[in-house]
């Protein structure tokens, strides 16, 4: 599901706004259908909620700009509206709520692709002549980063590094310190965006758990550890975002 992220695909809407559903009686608050021609987890085809179109439609042709993915069901929706940066994952979740209440769901977007500067954290593990890296593919292209994330509301950067890297890798982190931030301006899905990156140095790590491999929720979909040569992230044969972050290597 993860790879129609920003594609554009046409919907036909079966329940328009004001339908109401045909077992649970509640009513669509928004355009609701389905994309002909795919396959859900289902069986059936994958159905879309269509945002920002406030009258009964029978179709639509937009830009996926989010995922819904229901952890106890097989069927995960699709996120319509004309632009990918029309809303984020909390507007998202808040107008699906009519009908996602019934699940586990959880809003996959491109989220730090809006108009706003995004302040994240990563962690620097090195082994020998190695750092660890998460792999990723996005639309073709395989590419590496350090492991981390954003930084939450009200939440510290050191906090925000504990919670991330024991998220992300299981590891409870006590000595580090602040290497270097980055500046990172970049663009996507023709989309600009703009980042601050606080890369903070791990050091006395275990790293019984950090075997090269393991496979875990990346970014945007779900990536691989690996334990990489810095050589081969110097001279490209690797890509690693941000590409700032290779002068510092």
């Amino acid at each position: 599901m993860i790879e129609y992220l920003g594609k554009a695909i046409t919907v036909k809407i079966d329940r328009p706004i004001g339908s109401k559903h045909p077992k649970h009686n509640f009513i669509y608050p928004i355009n609701y259908g389905y994309i002909e021609g795919t396959k859900a987890g289902d069986g059936g085809e994958i159905d879309a909620y269509v945002l920002g179109i406030f009258e009964p439609i029978s179709s639509f042709k937009g830009k996926v700009i989010g995922i819904i993915k229901r952890n106890d069901d097989a069927e995960d929706k699709l996120v319509i509206a004309e632009e990918l940066n029309d809303y984020d994952k909390y507007q998202i979740k808040a107008l699906t709520e009519f009908q996602e209440r019934f699940f586990d769901s959880e809003v996959i977007t491109l989220d730090y692709l809006r108009s706003s500067i995004r302040n994240t954290v990563r962690g620097l593990l090195r082994k020998e002549n190695k750092v660890l890296v998460l792999e990723e593919e996005y639309k073709g292209e395989v590419y590496y980063y350090l492991p981390g994330g954003g930084i939450e509301f009200l939440e510290t950067s050191e906090d925000a590094l504990k919670r991330e890297m024991k998220e992300e890798l299981n590891i409870d982190i006590i000595d580090y310190s602040l290497s270097h931030i980055i500046s990172n301006i970049f663009e996507i899905d023709g989309i600009k965006a703009h980042e601050i990156v606080q890369i903070y140095e791990l050091y006395n790590i275990e790293d019984g758990k950090l075997i090269d491999g393991t496979t875990m929720e990346g970014d945007i979909m779900p990536c691989t550890m690996k334990w990489i040569e810095i050589d081969e992230l110097i001279n490209g044969t690797k890509k690693l975002y941000p590409k700032e972050l290779i002068k510092l290597l």
